[in-house]
């Protein structure tokens, strides 16, 4: 199994975190000194892989020449599969939408210049979708073909435009939840060969961790739900999933290129 998105260096033991037993996790930065310690988390565990980048509730660093420095030189390191996580945030309000905006298209451009994939931040509060419309008119408007919808929310036109792309769309724990059988009818939309899991550890644990601190290994409960949406055994699914997580981050030729 294989956990697409997570925050190592935000979980209660970091070390403790990484699952020897997962085939591959990515840990995220959400800015320049934490998308470092993705990097050296990759660097000291053979099965973690960074995405380096500046989150939409920090994006105002984005305007620092510094930061971005910093994160341009991370995203040529060959075990960053992954630029961000980048994108759009009404829930919070911590940035303005110019900020956000600004972030996103730097690291849509970075991604494109280290040929990378982009991971898509998206969050509105309850009833809204401002932050779900502007990425998706961002999307459009940068035409990359190779990005993740990060624990996708349940946005249909967000959806479209992210499949229309090509980009690969990732369920975290919400997909478990009770209240969520809109987003799982939207999960049986999307082909095989786009779908993604993770535990955006150490939040949003899955049934029946909810409530709890999330771990990396918890995405098997994700994937088990998700199997029961597309009419799939666990087994034939975990195999979909791994195949599909290789192919879009590339992790067998990160590590070789490492070594």
């Amino acid at each position: 199994m294989t956990d697409s998105h997570c925050h190592l260096d935000r979980c209660d033991d970091p070390a403790a975190a990484v699952d020897q037993s997962l085939a591959a996790i990515v840990t995220v930065g959400t800015d320049a000194e934490r998308s470092r310690a993705a990097v050296a988390a990759a660097e000291r565990h053979p099965n973690v892989y960074a995405a380096v980048g500046v989150h939409p509730n920090d994006a105002s660093l984005a305007a620092d020449p510094a930061v971005r420095a910093a994160v341009a030189e991370l995203a040529r390191h060959p075990l960053v599969v992954a630029i961000g996580e980048t994108g759009f945030d009404r829930y919070w309000e911590d940035e303005t939408p110019a900020s956000q905006l600004a972030a996103f298209e730097w690291q849509l451009e970075l991604a494109r210049d280290v040929d990378k994939p982009l991971v898509l931040h998206v969050r509105d509060k309850q009833g809204q979708e401002g932050a779900a419309l502007a990425a998706a008119a961002a999307l459009r408007a940068g035409g990359y073909g190779k990005g993740m919808l990060h624990c996708f929310g349940g946005h249909t036109g967000l959806l479209e435009v992210g499949l229309e792309l090509g980009w690969m769309v990732s369920f975290a724990g919400n997909l478990t939840y009770k209240s969520a059988a809109d987003l799982r009818s939207l999960a049986a939309r999307v082909p095989l060969d786009r779908l993604l899991v993770e535990t955006d550890s150490p939040y949003l644990a899955p049934v029946p961790h909810r409530g709890k601190p999330n771990v990396p290994a918890n995405v098997r409960h994700t994937a088990a739900l998700l199997a029961q949406v597309v009419e799939a055994t666990p087994t034939e699914l975990e195999a979909v999933l791994d195949a599909n997580a290789e192919r879009f981050f590339g992790f067998a030729a990160a590590r070789a290129a490492a070594a």
